[in-house]
């Protein structure tokens, strides 16, 4: 009975609770360790505003000890997290911030470490287990937008097997998303999510419930110029054009001139087969009755930097050759442009810089012209003129 005795005796006085004096003196002397353990000793009803103070000092000290040390174990990274979540903190702005700041320096510093691991199923256990940490800190923690873009960062940087769209979700809707939508980064992330949402069951076409749905009117508006870009540039492919132009169409964000122009270029550049392949070809049919428009838009091209000619990589294609007879027939103008701009690329012979992309396809768009058939001709017009063509011969002798 004695021992038994002596045996409780000893474990009720094993466990000591510190009072508010207690505190006091752990946070004089910095003691963030015991300071922080101990922390919630005080009852709850005793918790007033000297204790929340206490407590809010003594976190942040120890985040800030912790980044100044440069201790991002694992062990340190879960009490830093356990602290944002506790009630008397995770709505503390001054605290969220250090929290922030110091979950991306673990983050960087957690991928860093699996580079360091030469065995491929533990270094890919490794980064598993950093791709958890950062979804559960993200899952649980108030989404700032700046912080949602530098996390992207690290992930993109450290190829990441999370999908990045939840990082960027809250700067496309923010308050100042016109900001946050400048960003390249940004911008090909919003690309990406509404390019991947037309390929689900649930989408039914409507790009304009698509935009509201992902973006701000604000982060739009900064959209439309890359995507008109985008629209003109050699370097997007047809499907890239497409989804382009299906935004802008949607938020009505093209003027009929630009319609007409991007409907060139979409056709220029090796189209998607599909419903704009078929309202562009029905774009160059209109012009062949209209001279003026023809001068115009031609005048347009001859700005660009340049000059769409995806198609006469391979001009003998099937499907490419009855684009340029669709060309010779309706918009014989960019044909001779192009042809002509090429025989100076190729002499070397123009003033400054020319907008084509290379003598390859010069070469083979001048090598097609030439072999066409009277017959050929005949239903489409000429590629280029005789002009064009007896520089182009006097080029090979």
């Amino acid at each position: 009975m004695t021992l038994l005795f002596q045996t409780l005796n000893y474990g009720a006085c094993a466990q000591v609770y510190y009072d508010i004096k207690d505190l006091e003196v752990l946070e004089r002397e910095k003691n963030f360790d015991e300071f922080l353990v101990h922390v919630n000793d005080i009852r709850p009803s005793e918790r007033g505003r000297h204790w929340k103070e206490m407590y809010q000092n003594m976190a942040i000290g120890l985040v800030d000890y912790k980044m100044k040390t440069h201790d991002f174990s694992l062990e340190t990274w879960r009490q830093v997290d356990q602290l944002g979540r506790s009630s008397a903190l995770n709505n503390d702005e001054f605290f969220q911030l250090r929290r922030s700041l110091y979950a991306k320096k673990y983050f960087s510093e957690c991928f860093r470490k699996t580079t360091l691991i030469s065995e491929v199923a533990k270094k890919t256990e490794e980064a598993k287990l950093c791709d958890s940490i950062i979804s559960t800190y993200w899952t649980y923690t108030k989404k700032d937008p700046d912080i949602g873009l530098e996390i992207a960062a690290i992930l993109e940087a450290n190829h990441s097997g999370l999908k990045l769209w939840p990082f960027y979700e809250k700067a496309s809707k923010d308050s100042i998303s016109n900001l946050y939508c400048k960003k390249p980064a940004v911008q090909t992330a919003i690309m990406n999510k509404l390019y991947e949402e037309t390929f689900t069951p649930e989408f039914d076409g409507n790009y304009r419930k698509l935009v509201n749905k992902f973006l701000s009117e604000d982060c739009f508006n900064e959209m439309s110029s890359p995507l008109k870009n985008m629209l003109s540039s050699p370097k997007s492919n047809g499907l890239e054009k497409e989804m382009a132009m299906n935004l802008l169409e949607a938020k009505s964000k093209l003027t009929s001139e630009e319609l007409d122009l991007y409907a060139i270029l979409f056709l220029l550049d090796g189209p998607v087969v599909g419903e704009k392949m078929n309202l562009a070809w029905k774009k160059v049919e209109n012009l062949g009755e209209n001279f003026p428009k023809r001068q115009k838009i031609l005048g347009l091209i001859e700005k660009l930097p340049i000059i769409p000619d995806k198609i006469f990589k391979d001009p003998n294609l099937p499907r490419h050759k009855a684009i340029i007879n669709l060309f010779a027939k309706n918009f014989p103008e960019y044909l001779n442009y192009y042809g002509s701009t090429c025989i100076k690329f190729i002499s070397n012979s123009g003033d400054g810089l020319l907008n084509v992309s290379s003598s390859f396809q010069c070469n083979e768009f001048l090598k097609a012209a030439g072999a066409v058939t009277k017959e050929e001709k005949g239903l489409s017009g000429p590629w280029v003129s005789d002009s064009v063509q007896r520089q182009y011969s006097g080029l090979k002798k």
